[in-house]
């Protein structure tokens, strides 16, 4: 089993109450699966699921079909627009 670093920003952020979080499972997985898995674990998980939510796996942006990799360090979660 993997352990990651799985990062939430913007109002992503405020919707779970939590800004990072570890994910332990067996790597590989798609983003999909990963949000599915966070869905299920923490409080108000279901904003994972909301419509347009994008993901990047170590810096590079992802689709919910990419696979994250076993030697991944970091998955990040942000809502559609994130202003910087």
């Amino acid at each position: 089993m993997t352990e990651i670093t799985v990062v939430f920003f913007a109002s992503l952020k405020e919707s779970l109450g939590v800004g990072q979080c570890q994910a332990a499972g067996e790597f590989p997985m798609t983003i999909k699966e990963l949000k599915q898995i966070l869905a299920a674990q923490l409080n108000n998980g279901e904003a994972l699921q909301a419509l347009g939510i994008q993901a990047s796996i170590d810096y590079e942006f992802a689709r919910d079909a990419d696979v994250i990799p076993s030697r991944v360090k970091e998955v990040a979660f942000f809502p559609p627009v994130t202003g910087g």
